[in-house]
């Protein structure tokens, strides 16, 4: 038996000190598995006897958690809690059950500008779906062997071939390409590959909404791009600010908010794929938002859009896409309008992991309705109070207020920052 002793000071008080020891079995899975000795002191053995015997010796009295692992196998438990109070443990075993290895299915769809967002189905020996990300690339893990069937799908682009048989047999599969041709005019795309913001987008540099009590300061540096993402960091970070209608004060916390500078459009469908900042209850409110073009010019200077460009009056009103719901464990994605006299009108789709994962959401808008969809899923519609005129859209985390924290309480949860919203790209077509 190989096994690592500890020199961990002494047990108790009086320089004793002791040992924990396991068997894992059967043989297969337990000779040569790696177990880890975590708590008051951590150290890694090998299990590497005929008997599939483990063992760590020199410990002090306290709390340990005992972890096997071996490539192969999974275990059961898959973790033991020991404590040592003036003896040595012994019994602390394990079983080791053989897994079958698994394998990846990948390919990349393109042009990406038109492939980004499509729906990869798998088919065949086991059933799994997903969605193309900004480069066109996707992938299937986790996959046995078998005979499997690829096809992609998009509201707005056709596919050569339509689908692809693939075969695993003992070993990944790569390559499993297509060709888009769109079926639909790409008026915008941007999947943030560089170092720098487009200069299609500007960066805010003032408070956020005041109407709101949020509680930052919107700086271009809590902006970035990098890794082919738009990050919107937020964090806890003393700031002055105001905007071109309130005096600078100072405030706990920055976030960013980016908008397109002078792009806009009317009716299509709006398609990004994102992370949003969060979690929940945590003082984040994240949104992908939209606004009309007469608050185009006046939202960089001011949030008082009702002020700053008669909002929603005069033709100029509100649309959010995506507005995640900060209250609870589970998240809501809602989608809303606004009609002239403020009255909001909303519906929503229950997600519970938009702030781990990333995910494609698409807009669909036409001059009689909105219809929200999550990874190309039926979600929700509205067909009240929906904007003519063209609009532009806006990006952004704000903290605290009426929004990231309704309920009021030990919120915003500082524990929780810094926070980052990813955005992967943003893909607007017309028919």
């Amino acid at each position: 038996m190989s096994a690592y002793g500890i020199s961990a000071g002494g047990g108790a008080g009086n320089g004793s000190s002791y040992g924990v020891s396991g068997t894992i079995s059967p043989l297969a899975g337990g000779a040569g598995a790696r177990v880890d000795l975590s708590g008051a002191a951590s150290a890694t053995a090998t299990a590497a006897d005929a008997s599939g015997n483990y063992s760590f010796t020199g410990l002090a009295n306290g709390g340990y958690a005992v972890t096997p692992s071996h490539s192969g196998y999974s275990f059961n438990p898959s973790s033991q809690a020991v404590t040592l109070n003036g003896a040595n443990v012994t019994g602390v075993n394990f079983t080791a059950t053989a897994v079958a290895p698994t394998f990846t299915i990948s390919g990349t769809i393109s042009p990406a500008s038109i492939a980004a967002g499509s729906t990869v189905t798998l088919s065949g020996a086991a059933g799994a779906t997903t969605t193309a990300d900004a480069s066109g690339n996707y992938s299937f893990t986790g996959i046995s062997n078998g005979t499997f069937t690829v096809t992609p799908s998009s509201q707005t682009a056709t596919f050569s071939p339509t689908s692809q048989p693939v075969t695993i047999s003992n070993t990944s599969v790569t390559g499993v390409n297509f060709t888009a041709t769109g079926t639909a005019n790409v008026i915008f795309f941007d999947d943030f590959t560089g170092n720098n913001l487009n200069a299609q987008w500007t960066a805010m540099n003032r408070h956020g909404d005041y109407s709101n009590s949020e509680q930052q300061c919107y700086l271009p540096a809590n902006v970035t791009v990098s890794g082919s993402y738009l990050n919107i960091m937020s964090q806890v970070q003393t700031q002055t600010c105001g905007d071109s209608t309130h005096a600078p004060s100072t405030w706990n916390y920055t976030s960013g908010m980016v908008q397109w500078t002078s792009f806009n459009f009317q009716y299509g469908t709006i398609e990004f794929r994102a992370k949003f900042a969060g979690p929940a209850g945590s003082g984040a409110w994240p949104a992908a938002w939209m606004l009309g073009i007469n608050c185009q010019a006046s939202n960089i200077q001011s949030a008082d859009n009702v002020l700053g460009c008669n909002w929603p009056q005069n033709g100029s009103r509100e649309m959010d896409l995506v507005e995640v719901n900060p209250s609870g464990h589970d998240i809501t994605v809602n989608l809303n309008t606004f009609d002239t006299n403020q009255t909001q009108h909303s519906c929503g789709v229950d997600t519970t992991d938009v702030t781990q994962n990333f995910h494609v959401y698409d807009v669909i808008w036409t001059s009689s309705s909105v219809i929200l969809k999550v990874d190309g899923g039926v979600g929700c519609s509205l067909s009240t109070a929906i904007p003519t005129e063209p609009m532009f859209l806006i990006m952004n985390n704000a903290i605290g207020g009426s929004g990231g924290c309704p309920n009021g309480g030990n919120c915003p949860n500082n524990s929780t920052f810094p926070q980052n919203m990813l955005v992967d790209y943003v893909k607007i077509t017309q028919p």
